[in-house]
């Protein structure tokens, strides 16, 4: 049963999540001082969620986003599709996030900066 070890091993990874493992980041871009940082969690509801935040000195006209990449259970016979999901653009001295819906396994996150 293929779909029983997939299972498996993401609600490890989600588990190590919970845990206190160390969640993906961005590496800050070449000439800037900081850069963006993402982390991922999960909310009251156990869905995955993952947040961004940028620190450090960007030019003018830089944004940054939160990207999370889930694996969803869908359908009456229950087959794993994996889904990226992608926040609005924001300006780099705030915090953006983007969650994953029910049924829901996290997979990665990681955060995307433009104009930089």
């Amino acid at each position: 049963m293929k779909f029983k070890s997939v299972v498996i091993a993401v609600t490890a990874a989600s588990a190590m999540a919970l845990l206190g493992a160390p969640a993906a980041s961005a590496a800050p871009t070449g000439g800037i001082d900081g850069g963006c940082k993402a982390t991922a969690s999960l909310d009251k509801l156990g869905r995955p969620t993952a947040t961004s935040r940028c620190s450090g000195r960007f030019p003018s006209g830089a944004a940054h986003r939160a990207v999370i990449t889930c694996d969803i259970v869908q359908g009456a016979r229950e087959h794993v599709v994996r889904r990226t999901f992608r926040s609005d653009w924001a300006t780099t001295g705030s915090a953006v996030s983007v969650g994953c819906g029910f049924k829901a396994f996290l997979v990665g996150s990681s955060s995307e900066v433009k104009g930089a």
